[in-house]
C-alpha cells in the first residue's frame, strides 16, 4: 500500500509500506490503516445480486456535523450501537466531501441541492456564518437553486429540517413562502418548501421534537433533514481527537445515543417500521488544523461516512462493491470535481438518493447523483 506522511509546507511524502504514517498518535496510524485496508472487504457483492429498488413513504437525511470516518472504528461496535445498527445497511467509510470545500454550509447545501459548490452548475453558497436578512442561496447564485425540499413538497410530502446551528436558517429563508419557487407540479402546495424549520441547541431536545413529529398519526409522506452539531462544536473547542476517552469521542457517543432513541422509535412504530429509509453522512471530518477542518488536501478533513439504512434485518453491504459501474473507491485521494473516470460517493449524493428512495425524481439541474443510480440493498416487504 502507498503510505503518506506530511512534510513541511503541508505537502505529502510517499513511502511504500503497509501502514499509513501521519502526524498523530500511533492509534491514528492503525485506525487509518484499518479503515483503508478493510474497505474493499466489507461485503463485496456482485451487482447482479442487488435486488430491485423499493420505495418508502418516509426518508430521513441525517448529517453528523464534523464526523470523521475513523471515529466509527475507534471504539468497538457495541460502544457505538446506534451507528453499528445503521451500518448494517449499505455503507462506506470512504465517502467524500465537496472536493474544494470542507466546511459546514457549503457541504450541507450540496447535500440538499445535489450540486457541487463551484462551477456554473454549482450552488455557489460559500459562506459559513449566519446570513444577512436579505440573503438567500438564490440571490448569491444569481438564479433559483432547487433543492430536495422543492421536489418532495411539490408532490405532497411533509418536509422538515432540524438543525443544531442557527446559521441553518439560510435554508428556511431560501425556500420560504416568499423565496421558494411556485409549485407547477400537480396540486399547488405553495412556495414554502419547508413545512417546519426547528433550531434546537440541545441535541436531546431536538430529537424529542423529531420523535414527536414522527409519532404523529398522518397519512402524509415525509422527507426530514436532521443535523447533529455536537461533534463539530466539540472538535472546534477541544480538537478532533479520536482516542476513546477524548471529548470528541464523547460527543460522538452522545449522537450515537440519540440515534439509538431514533431507531428504537422507528422500529417500535408499526406505521414507521419497514417504511422509513435513513441516509446518514457528514459535511466534513476534522483535525487539520487541530481545532478546525479547512485543509481540503488532508484526508482527516475530507474522508467521511455514507450510510443507507432501510430497516432491521439487512445484510451489511459495501456501497462501492454494489456500485462498481457508477462509482469508484478513491482510496486515500480526493478526486477533483471534473476528474476523469467514475466519481466517488459524496455527501452531495444524499439529496437524489433520498428522493429516489421516496420514488421521486432528481433535483432539477442537480449534478451529483442526478441519474439516481446509486444502488442500495433493501429488505423485501
Amino acid at each position: 500500500m502507498l503510505a503518506l506522511r506530511p512534510q513541511g509546507g503541508g505537502g505529502w511524502a510517499r513511502s511504500a509500506c503497509c501502514g499509513i504514517s501521519v502526524s498523530q498518535e500511533t492509534f491514528m496510524n492503525a485506525a487509518l490503516c484499518l479503515l483503508v485496508c478493510t474497505l474493499p472487504l466489507l461485503g463485496p457483492a456482485p451487482e447482479s445480486e442487488t435486488p430491485p429498488r423499493r420505495t418508502f413513504p418516509n426518508a430521513l437525511v441525517i448529517s453528523v456535523d464534523g464526523l470523521r470516518s475513523d471515529a466509527l472504528i475507534a471504539l468497538p461496535a457495541e460502544e457505538l450501537p446506534g451507528f453499528a445498527r445503521l451500518r448494517r445497511g449499505a455503507a462506506t467509510l470512504n465517502a467524500r466531501t465537496d472536493p474544494e470545500w470542507t466546511i459546514t454550509l457549503p457541504n450541507h447545501t450540496a447535500m440538499i441541492t445535489g450540486r457541487f459548490v463551484e462551477g456554473e452548475a454549482g450552488h455557489g453558497w460559500r459562506k459559513n456564518e449566519d446570513h444577512d436578512t436579505d440573503e438567500t442561496i438564490h440571490v448569491s447564485k444569481g438564479r433559483y437553486v432547487a433543492g430536495m425540499f422543492d421536489v418532495a413538497h411539490d408532490r405532497g410530502f411533509e418536509t422538515m429540517l432540524f438543525a443544531g446551528k442557527t446559521k441553518f436558517s439560510i435554508y428556511d429563508v431560501s425556500w420560504n413562502e416568499v423565496n421558494g419557487a411556485p409549485d407547477t407540479t400537480g396540486t399547488d402546495e405553495g412556495r414554502d418548501k419547508l413545512d417546519r424549520y426547528v433550531y434546537e441547541k440541545d441535541t436531546s431536545d431536538m430529537v424529542e421534537v423529531l420523535l414527536a413529529a414522527l409519532a404523529r398519526e398522518s397519512s402524509q409522506r415525509r422527507l426530514y433533514f436532521v443535523h447533529f452539531a455536537v461533534p463539530d462544536l466539540t472538535g472546534h473547542a477541544y480538537g478532533w481527537d479520536v482516542t476513546p476517552d477524548s471529548r470528541y469521542m464523547k460527543a460522538v457517543r452522545k449522537v450515537d445515543a440519540e440515534l439509538v432513541r431514533l431507531l428504537d422509535a422507528i422500529e417500535s412504530n408499526a406505521a414507521l417500521k419497514s417504511e422509513t429509509a435513513i441516509v446518514l453522512t457528514a459535511d466534513h471530518g476534522g483535525g487539520a488544523p487541530l481545532k478546525s477542518h479547512t485543509q481540503t488536501h488532508m484526508w482527516i478533513d475530507y474522508i467521511i461516512p455514507f450510510v443507507v439504512w432501510t430497516g432491521a434485518g439487512q445484510e451489511a453491504r459495501d456501497l462501492y462493491a454494489l456500485n462498481t459501474a457508477t462509482r469508484a473507491d478513491p482510496g486515500l485521494w480526493q478526486p477533483a470535481r471534473n476528474a476523469a473516470g467514475l466519481p466517488p460517493i459524496r455527501n452531495g449524493d444524499a439529496a437524489n438518493l433520498a428522493l429516489s428512495l421516496l420514488g421521486l425524481p432528481a433535483v432539477p439541474e442537480s449534478t451529483i447523483g442526478a441519474q439516481q443510480d446509486l444502488k442500495v440493498v433493501t429488505p423485501a416487504r
